[in-house]
């Protein structure tokens, strides 16, 4: 696991698992060296008092050799905890616990009757398989001392680290490409300007005022005036048919491009011809 790509979370988290490892380690390591030790106490005693030990002392000798063995597994839990190797302490370690296996496997190997090679392997088991262990925990335990360092400093840099934006900000947007001048009378090259769609005019509907629209031209033609927009919505608004300018636009348009289809059939009874405004008496010269 790369600890450099962790977060602080998950540094925690494996942080912990470290430490729980490390304090299951050492419970086993302590386990084989009681075993040992209370296995070997008895070796160790009928050794002594068959070559002539007086009972009273001889069940020190194993204790103190199990002391020296405790005083190096002890220490170097201590210091392998913050990755630290010292030569004295595996020395020691050494030392004891080959005092402890030479101990117990004297009785077999100095018998009488020739060394008992059984025996010799049996007293040899506990001993050696306390020495390779707490060898493996050290090894162990420095390796987890040296990862638990570098966890802790993960989590101190990312405590450094400013707090992430769960916002994500808005891309930049693109600077839009200015237009390219066009030079007077010189073409895009490659290119045809497309034709720009003409606006089409929509003409109001005045078809169903065009009667109304021919009586109102003919009584102006009568009077002597000129047929204008503003007379036409005029004379449209006395009749009670007002027009908008659009409209009056529109009809005025038709009325002087178009004849009455039957000027005979359309009556024509006198309508009130506006009289010429400031506005109008100018359009009639």
């Amino acid at each position: 696991m790369n600890t450099a790509t962790m977060t602080r979370a998950e540094a925690g988290t494996e942080l912990e698992r470290l430490q729980r490892t490390s304090r299951n380690i050492s419970r086993p390591v302590w386990g084989i060296a009681a075993g040992v030790m209370v296995y070997g106490a008895g070796n160790v005693f009928g050794l002594l008092t068959a070559h002539a030990v007086h009972p009273a002392i001889a069940w020190m000798l194993s204790p103190m050799v199990d002391l020296g063995l405790v005083v190096a597994l002890v220490g170097g839990r201590a210091l392998d905890g913050y990755g630290v190797r010292d030569g004295w302490l595996t020395a020691l370690r050494w030392t004891a616990g080959l005092m402890t296996w030479l101990l117990n496997i004297a009785t077999p190997a100095l018998d009488p009757a020739g060394v008992d090679s059984v025996g010799v392997l049996i007293h040899s088991c506990g001993p050696l398989l306390l020495i390779v262990v707490a060898e493996a925990a050290a090894s162990i335990q420095r390796s987890i001392a040296a990862t638990i360092t570098t966890l802790r400093q993960t989590m101190e840099t990312a405590d450094q680290l400013p707090p992430a934006d769960p916002t994500p900000l808005p891309a930049p947007a693109a600077p839009r490409p200015a237009p390219a001048r066009k030079q007077a009378g010189m073409p895009k090259s490659g290119k045809t300007a497309a034709p720009r769609p003409r606006r089409t005019v929509v003409v109001p509907e005045v078809e169903e005022l065009m009667p109304l629209g021919w009586r109102i031209a003919a009584e102006l033609d009568r009077a002597g005036l000129s047929l204008t927009r503003d007379r036409l919505q005029a004379a449209m608004r006395q009749a009670g048919q007002p027009v908008s300018n659009t409209r009056a636009g529109a009809l005025l348009a038709r009325l002087k491009t178009e004849a009455p289809t039957d000027p005979a059939e359309t009556p024509a009874p006198p309508l009130p011809v506006p009289a010429p405004t400031s506005a109008t008496a100018g359009q009639d010269d």
